[in-house]
């Protein structure tokens, strides 16, 4: 489910030294594969030389002339989603990978990306599941708050019937959209499957039932493909303040994505807008 750096780390690099020439080193290119090299003096790394600084510098140079001393390491049992996150923050183009300290790969922005095509849903832009995975890991092990909210489009099977696939199709882009466009830097969407949305919160479950009403009334308010009525049921489901997390931090997360999951059926079936998975459900029409 959740790829980490070592699945997709180059193992396979070359280290070269401060005082190589770059002539040398662009020879060394096809068979590193372009991506980048750590620099080395006296048995340690000292810097980064990757495949556009060579393209930069002229080839009579050295390494040491070149190379950036800017030094980005990143844990191999990291997420993806992590070395994304550093790549986003820094102005690094190369990530060298450490396993107890020890250098063990590297990884460039261009291979993440390739990768992370793969967790990306094709008709909607949104990420998949495993993106709300790795940050719902990070807010529990930061014992942050923390809900779910889980949206299921109402009668949808009906609409690609009677309106077509095609159609269906747009309306689940237009609905990615709403959902993107009204996320904070604190929330996280993806699509979760079929006609299925999944946003995560760092709100217990008071401000996350408000957070899931605008979404709602956002979705309501939309003129959607060829003005086709479309309603969606939303669950919630909180980790609660006293719960106590299991060992299985995996299993937490897919329970509590499966009570909301199970309270926006409850909702659909009680022909409300929004249910709460607790020892109460209240209900909610948004308009």
């Amino acid at each position: 489910m959740i790829r980490y750096v070592f699945d997709i780390m180059l193992k396979k690099y070359i280290v070269v030294n401060v005082l190589d020439g770059l002539r040398y080193i662009q020879n060394l290119v096809s068979e590193n594969q372009g991506v980048g090299f750590p620099v080395m003096e006296d048995n340690q790394i000292v810097g980064v030389l990757t495949y556009k600084d060579l393209l930069q510098s002229h080839p009579n140079r050295i390494a040491a002339d070149a190379m950036s001393g800017h030094i980005v390491y990143i844990d191999a049992h990291s997420s993806i989603w992590k070395a994304k996150e550093m790549f986003d923050s820094g102005d690094t183009d190369l990530l060298l990978v450490q396993d107890n300290n020890q250098l063990v790969g590297i990884i460039t922005k261009s291979l993440l990306e390739a990768e992370l095509g793969k967790h990306i849903d094709l008709l909607t832009g949104l990420p998949k599941k495993d993106f709300i995975y790795y940050n719902a890991i990070r807010l529990l092990e930061s014992k942050q708050e923390m809900s779910f909210a889980f949206f299921d489009v109402n009668n949808f099977g009906l609409i690609d019937k009677v309106h077509g696939h095609v159609a269906g199709d747009i309306i689940l882009q237009e609905i990615g959209t709403i959902l993107k466009a009204n996320m904070t830097d604190q929330t996280y969407v993806s699509r979760f499957g079929g006609d299925e949305f999944l946003v995560l919160t760092p709100y217990y479950v008071d401000k996350c039932y408000i957070f899931a009403q605008n979404l709602l009334r956002a979705i309501s308010r939309y003129s959607f493909h060829n003005n086709i009525p479309v309603t969606v049921s939303a669950g919630i489901a909180e980790k609660k303040e006293t719960q106590e997390c299991s060992q299985n931090i995996l299993g937490t997360i897919s329970n509590l994505i499966n009570l909301a999951s199970l309270a926006s059926t409850k909702a659909k079936k009680d022909k409300c807008e929004l249910s709460v998975a607790a020892n109460y459900t209240t209900c909610n029409f948004a308009g």
